[in-house]
């Protein structure tokens, strides 16, 4: 029987198993595979899956990363034989170069019809600009591309097979953009991260499910998209004066009849407020379990429309609200409280989580507390995250015993809701809690109020 040290388990594999190895292993881990015999030598030089990253480059060379990951993609590509499926580059070493092109050109001439996934991470730092013939790569099924300059090719016709494409610090036009988006019916994933070009992105891609983007602020307009169950918009700039005519509920958020969860962060939720404002929203978001958004509680029109997101979310069952206060970016500043007050009137039956953060502890922010305490009937957590700045004289500045007013016990004694309020514990002497209240420590140690009175907390 042959001992144990000369038995090669790997090559018995079938070459199905073998592949789906191979396609998580970085060309590092792949080529160390081939001391084992002689047919993983050849097996290497033919692996379809070809990923490459920071863990193949010796940490030795120092500053020569970018030369030294150029040249073992070189050498690979010179030795490989058979179809490409997978050509990865996510290395934070990589920078724009004529080599790139020149893998692109391999891969189009060998593998144009084999290639399922292309990923290309280049330096932020630098753009480099694509060659065309990647776009001839007609079965691709994921692209991602970061750090390039893209320029459509006349003839090109879409990708028909692609359901992923991601974006980072990409540059393209309008039309580039309108054109590659417009041309992939199978699309299911798109993500944008910080994006240069675009003015104006429309979006009716009918298979698409989830959505993200973040960067400076673009119009978007999202056309009857059915099956779009995540969106998440995050905008680093306020709206130009010239994007104005475009920001309105219709475009942004009319079409949306089986999203789930929603994200609008930085100055997003401020686009929806600009212009006037329709007397209910065009449609009810009966899918949504799930939102998150920034709000000015500094100004009015922000707050109706929030207060509008919420009333047209009869499921919501999470709800994250991130507070900011500016009152000289407010598009309409708050003068009478009572106005956005009186809007507070609906019930949120199925809400059991509420987690609002960096309070500041104005009083809209607590009409906002006693709101959702009020109508919410099945609310099982609310976190309660006061800003650094808001604290005051050793005091957290919420009067929080006024919480107190609604009754969290039920006749057989059982708590039905905890409040969790998080503290620094050097940051506080005292507090006003209501009984059950559970206090979290910096430390993540916890104390739960019994009396209903102060809870020192102790230096």
């Amino acid at each position: 029987m042959a001992s144990c040290s000369t038995i090669d388990i790997l090559s018995d594999l079938p070459e199905n198993i073998l592949e789906n190895i191979f396609s998580h292993l970085s060309m590092r881990d792949v080529v160390r595979t081939s001391v084992l015999s002689t047919k993983r030598r050849y097996k290497c030089i033919s692996v379809p899956h070809l990923i490459f990253h920071d863990d193949c480059i010796p940490v030795s060379v120092g500053s020569l990363g970018h030369d030294k990951l150029v040249q073992i993609v070189n050498h690979v590509l010179l030795l490989h034989r058979g179809p490409v499926l997978t050509f990865q580059i996510s290395s934070s070493l990589l920078k724009t170069c004529s080599d790139i092109d020149s893998w692109i050109l391999y891969l189009s001439l060998y593998s144009v019809n084999f290639i399922r996934d292309f990923k290309l991470l280049i330096s932020e730092s630098e753009r480099h600009n694509v060659h065309p013939c990647l776009f001839s790569f007609k079965k691709l099924v994921h692209l991602i591309m970061a750090g390039c300059i893209i320029i459509l090719p006349v003839m090109f016709r879409g990708f028909s097979c692609l359901t992923t494409l991601a974006f980072k610090h990409v540059t393209l036009s309008n039309a580039a953009f309108e054109c590659l988006v417009s041309t992939c019916p199978q699309l299911e994933g798109l993500a944008l991260i910080d994006i240069d070009g675009p003015t104006r992105i429309e979006l009716s891609n009918l298979k698409l499910k989830y959505f993200w983007i973040y960067g400076k602020f673009i119009s978007i307009y999202l056309k009857e998209l059915r099956f779009l169950v995540y969106a998440s918009h995050f905008a680093t700039t306020a709206v130009h004066p010239d994007q104005r005519r475009t920001c309105n509920f219709s475009n942004i958020l009319g079409s949306l009849p089986g999203i789930q969860k929603l994200v609008m962060g930085g100055w997003y939720l401020q686009s929806l407020a600009i212009g006037d404002m329709p007397r209910r929203l065009p449609s009810t978001y009966d899918h949504l379990k799930s939102k998150c958004f920034a709000l000015n509680i500094e100004d009015m029109k922000d707050i109706l429309v929030a207060i509008w997101l919420l009333k047209s979310s009869p499921n919501l069952q999470k709800l994250e609200i991130h507070l900011w206060c500016f009152k000289r970016d407010a598009i309409v500043p708050i003068l009478d409280q009572q106005i956005a007050k009186d809007q507070l009137e609906c019930t949120f039956n199925k809400l059991r989580v509420v987690n609002m953060s960096r309070l500041l502890g104005m009083k809209m922010e607590l009409e906002f507390i006693k709101f959702f305490l009020a109508n919410s009937p099945l609310l099982e957590t609310m976190n309660i995250i006061p800003a650094i700045n808001g604290i005051d004289k050793g005091f957290i500045r919420y009067p929080f015993n006024l919480i107190g007013e609604r009754n969290f016990i039920t006749r057989s004694g059982e708590l039905i809701l905890k409040i969790q309020m998080r503290l620094d514990k050097r940051s506080f002497k005292y507090v006003n809690v209501p009984k059950g209240i559970d206090i979290l420590f910096g430390e993540g140690s916890t104390k739960t109020s019994k009396f209903g009175d102060k809870v020192h907390i102790r230096e």
